[in-house]
């Protein structure tokens, strides 16, 4: 894997398979460059929709997606019916 180092700004090569302690320094100027992982802390939350997903994708004329028709103050149905 290559690394670059932020203080000398050079990059290097390491084995990251046969990752040490004395690894974590730069070759260069033993600048400690790996910082730590932080351990997650627990919670608990209510699940609820899926946050990935982006409203822009969905329009809102998607034939694929069978949603409530077109309202409107007259009954379309009975139309024919009361007209003639």
């Amino acid at each position: 894997m290559v690394f670059a180092c932020k203080k000398c700004k050079k990059t290097f090569r390491k084995d990251v398979e046969e990752f040490e302690e004395s690894d974590e320094y730069c070759p260069h100027c033993d600048n400690h460059f790996v910082l730590e992982a932080v351990t997650p802390q627990l919670r608990l939350e209510v699940e609820g929709e899926d946050a990935r997903i982006d409203s822009r994708m969905i329009s809102n004329r998607d034939h694929r997606i069978k949603g409530e028709e077109d309202r409107t103050v007259f009954d379309v149905k009975e139309a024919p019916n009361k007209l003639g």
